[in-house]
Parts: C-alpha cells; sequence; structure tokens
C-alpha cells in the first residue's frame, strides 16, 4: 500500500478536493486524520473546530502533500507520515479521529490492532469516525464471485479480499482491500470497549451509499 500511494499521489491527490460532510462529527482539541491521502477530510474538519490537525498518511509524498495543503488553508497542523500499526502518539492524547476510507487498506487479520491503537490514543468521550467501503456494490460482484469459486477449492482464505486498480496511462497500480461489512466494524469497535454512537451507509457522491460508516466514542478506561 504503502509503495503504490508513493506512485499514485500527486495524481490521486488532484482528484481528491471534496472533502466528506460526515467529517464534521469531530469535537475541539487535537484532530487526527488518520490515512489522510491529501488530508482534505482533516483541514475541512479543522475549520469546522478549534483545534490542531495531524495528517498522517503511510506515503511520504502523500505527507508532504498534506503539509503542504495545510499551510495553503491556514490551518494550525502538520502532517507524517507513519504506519496507523504503530501509531507515534501518546495514550489517550487525541479529541477526534477522521478514518475515511483508510482501514479498508490494511488486511482482516490486522483490524483489530488497529482499532487497538485508535483505542489507545483517543482520550475518554473523544469521537471515532471510520468509513470503508461497502462489498454490497456492483462493481466488486465479478470479484467476488471469482472468490467464491477460488474458496471453494481452497485458494484464498477470504471471500472479501480484493486488488483494486488505479490506472495512469498505461500503468495499472494494484491497491489491497479488505471490504469489511457493517457488523464487522461493529464487531471490531465494541470488541476493544468503544461505544457505537452511529452506524450506517453513506456516499461520496449524491445519492449513494457504497461506503459504511460507524462513529464511536472511548467512554472510559
Amino acid at each position: 500500500i504503502r509503495d503504490r500511494y508513493e506512485e499514485i499521489a500527486h495524481a490521486f491527490s488532484s482528484l481528491r478536493s471534496k472533502p466528506w460532510s460526515i467529517a464534521k462529527v469531530v469535537k475541539d482539541g487535537v484532530i487526527l486524520d488518520l490515512g489522510s491521502g491529501p488530508c482534505i477530510n482533516g483541514i475541512y474538519a479543522a475549520k469546522q473546530k478549534d483545534g490542531y490537525l495531524i495528517c498522517l498518511d503511510i506515503s511520504f509524498s502523500m505527507a508532504r502533500i498534506s503539509r503542504r495543503n495545510i499551510f495553503k488553508q491556514s490551518v494550525l497542523g502538520d502532517a507524517i507520515a507513519a504506519d496507523m500499526l504503530f501509531l507515534p502518539f501518546r495514550s489517550s492524547s487525541i479529541n477526534s479521529i477522521l478514518s475515511i476510507a483508510s482501514i479498508h487498506h490494511i488486511p482482516k487479520e490486522y483490524g483489530i490492532e488497529v482499532m487497538k491503537e485508535l483505542r489507545r490514543i483517543a482520550k475518554p468521550f473523544s469521537t471515532i469516525l471510520i468509513t470503508v467501503w461497502s462489498w454490497r456494490q456492483l462493481r466488486f460482484i465479478t470479484q467476488i464471485l471469482k472468490n467464491i469459486f477460488l474458496y471453494f477449492f481452497g485458494l484464498i482464505d477470504s471471500l472479501r479480499e480484493c486488488l483494486v486498480p488505479w490506472r495512469r496511462k498505461d500503468i495499472v497500480y494494484w491497491r489491497y482491500y479488505y471490504l469489511y461489512s457493517l457488523d464487522e466494524l461493529i464487531g471490531l469497535s465494541k470488541a476493544i470497549g468503544l461505544k457505537v454512537l452511529s452506524k450506517g451507509y453513506i456516499g461520496y457522491l449524491r445519492n449513494k451509499s457504497d461506503n459504511i460508516y460507524i462513529i464511536t466514542t472511548a467512554v472510559s478506561y
């Protein structure tokens, strides 16, 4: 994932200029945009509140683009490159966490580890927003049918792991996705003691519901 987004960082960022309106659920204080890409959502959220923004992405190029965007928008904050499995923050230090279309890049077996890290760094009564692609989209039908065939013959372990192409000129860059279900996200949250405040389906474009979302909070320790 790091290598893929290093390769497509500038092209990807040029096509990501519209924030998700749901990002405004954040609280005042320290806001973390996790898997930020160009940090469009983090910047949008920070402008709604009074606080400090941190944009984190595994791609160094994305982090540099995020930093440039932060300064251009006169937002108080900075950007860093890091792995969401090993977040470089003190425990109980973050007021709000945005993870918009990022956790689905983590293989299922590591999903619980990412959620534990979010739980660790979140302050009590923080707000944590997570969105991931829903597997119930027409574009995934062929891939899932193929996976069913491979799973039947014992060649793969999961029906909802897939590689999604990003095309630039004559080059195809394949990106890993695990397509979570809403129940799986809720289960991961509850397993580590997060309280689910809201859940459902949401779209980046109007009249679409092709993404799953949950809003959770760390109530106590």
